[in-house]
């Protein structure tokens, strides 16, 4: 019997979803779903990977993209804004709370869960 309550059920969740205006037009996509069903069965803890690498709001999209054959998230206007060191860096800075996390819930995924014994 799996002795886990809501509480215990922490899912990361992009920021954005959950009416924070962070998007890079200044704006978000709050999800009623989410913020209305989801919330009684799961704890949330947003993020959200732009702003905390010092990217404004409203800002410049980025996209990964091949780059002499590696992968690399620049800008969609100006190739040369390349923050894919920034975006490493952040992820390896915030491994510590990943670790906690049992799935997460982003702009582009309906809903990606990873369960942990």
């Amino acid at each position: 019997m799996n002795s886990k309550t809501s509480a215990d059920i922490i899912i990361g969740v992009s920021s954005c979803l959950l009416g924070e205006n962070v998007r890079f037009d200044a704006g978000h996509k709050r999800n009623a779903f989410i913020t209305g069903v989801l919330k009684d069965y799961f704890k949330f803890l947003p993020f959200c990977p732009e702003i905390h690498i010092g990217l404004g709001v409203p800002r410049e999209t980025i996209r990964l993209t091949l780059v002499d054959d590696k992968i690399r998230c620049v800008g969609t206007k100006n190739s040369l804004l390349d923050v894919t060191d920034k975006l490493t860096i952040a992820a390896d800075e915030q491994s510590h709370w990943h670790r906690q996390l049992s799935g997460y819930i982003l702009k582009k995924t309906l809903l990606v869960v990873v369960w942990r014994g």
